[in-house]
């Protein structure tokens, strides 16, 4: 049995297009691919149909090909690549465009809610404003928080709990629209650049709202889960060893963690979720306590290498999907851990890296043309 998978990205730098298809392909699915020109998603052979957007897609046009390439393929699940894809989905529930077929509507949003969960928690799941009341709520620990729209409430809170804060725009993607402040003066610095417009324009309800929250000193971790209608099904923790300070993880420890498997549960039934998520956290460098900061409802940039470890989050969704029993492992064992050396950002952040040196690199040597395409995609400016 196959079931038909589409992925939907609109960023052409985005590895998951490139990555994830032989993952999704060798668990069964017929892999298609929604991205724009030059996506990863054209080099490897495990895609078997692409549709194209076009550059600098609006919402308008992007509901357009979506709704053509899911005709044109008939998928059984949809998966975002990126958060913008997330919340273009989620338009097409909450807020579709006036000039849309309802019957067409209707059918989107029906497969838009099988891939992703209970329409009625994708904007409090994703919104970093909304986001923490909710999983507090849930049981899930988070810094100490206030939204605000008003600077003087972000200085009151600094006052109160101390620099630095985390000052964050209730969307963002990939460390944008947050900012660490160590003074007053970079508060207000970030209080202004934040409250600017969304420029995607797909949260302009929300665009005055910020969230300061309490720094949470220590390492970040993410737990890669796979949830489906509501529990979660699989997943292992992560953690970032090396990489960007706001940016994704070039080095990765992926470990058993009961305590974030337990609260990426947590959050899984409480908004009803189903497809890959991947909570973030820090866990503090005195307590050892877990602290969620966000929650990214798509795939990250190393989803696809729990295949390698028997976590595979791609069986465990054909498995789900078709009703047919797990063939993969739902957690790591305990005292089980294993080092992953992302290609090519590791490489590109130091040639003379020791992890290089030390630990397999996650190099797809068998798609040599995708491998090309990883460099040269890492070579724009």
């Amino acid at each position: 049995m196959s079931a038909s998978i589409l992925l939907v990205s609109t960023a052409t730098h985005s590895p998951a297009p490139g990555r994830m298809p032989r993952c999704l392909a060798m668990a069964g699915f017929e892999v298609s691919v929604l991205a724009p020109k030059g996506s990863l998603a054209e080099k490897t052979r495990f895609v078997k149909k692409i549709g194209h957007l076009p550059e600098s897609a609006t919402a308008a046009q992007w509901i357009n090909a979506f709704a053509a390439t899911v005709k044109a393929t008939s998928p059984v699940l949809v998966l975002p690549c990126d958060d913008t894809s997330f919340r273009l989905m989620q338009m097409l529930v909450y807020s579709p465009p006036g000039n849309l077929q309802p019957a067409l509507q209707r059918d989107l949003a029906l497969l838009v809610t099988a891939s992703l969960g209970d329409p009625a928690f994708y904007r409090t799941s994703v919104d970093k404003t909304l986001l923490s009341p909710a999983a507090a709520a849930l049981g899930v620990r988070v810094p100490p928080y206030v939204v605000i729209e008003d600077p003087r409430e972000a200085a009151a809170f600094a006052g109160e709990h101390g620099y630095p804060v985390v000052v964050k725009r209730g969307q963002s993607t990939a460390g944008e629209g947050v900012a660490i402040c160590s003074s007053a003066a970079e508060l207000a610095q970030a209080f202004t650049t934040l409250r600017r417009p969304d420029p995607t324009g797909l949260s302009e309800a929300y665009a005055r709202r910020l969230i300061v929250q309490a720094h949470v000193p220590g390492r970040i971790q993410y737990y890669a889960g796979v949830a489906w209608k509501g529990a979660l099904i699989s997943g292992m923790a992560v953690e970032k060893v090396a990489g960007p300070p706001k940016g994704p993880s070039t080095v990765s420890r992926y470990f058993r963690s009961d305590a974030l498997r337990d609260f990426s549960a947590r959050l899984a039934q409480g908004f009803g979720m189903t497809g890959i998520i991947a909570p973030e956290f820090a866990i503090h460098e005195r307590t050892g306590e877990p602290y969620m900061l966000e929650l990214n409802r798509r795939m990250t940039h190393g989803t696809h290498r729990g295949a390698a470890m028997n976590i595979d989050a791609c069986a465990a969704l054909f498995s789900a999907v078709s009703g047919t029993p797990a063939t993969t492992r739902a957690d790591l064992e305990e005292g089980e851990e294993q080092m992953c050396v992302h290609f090519p950002s590791e490489w590109l952040r130091d040639p003379a890296s020791r992890w290089l040196r030390e630990y397999p690199v996650d190099v797809p040597w068998d798609e040599p043309e995708l491998i090309e395409a990883m460099l040269a995609l890492r070579r724009v400016p």
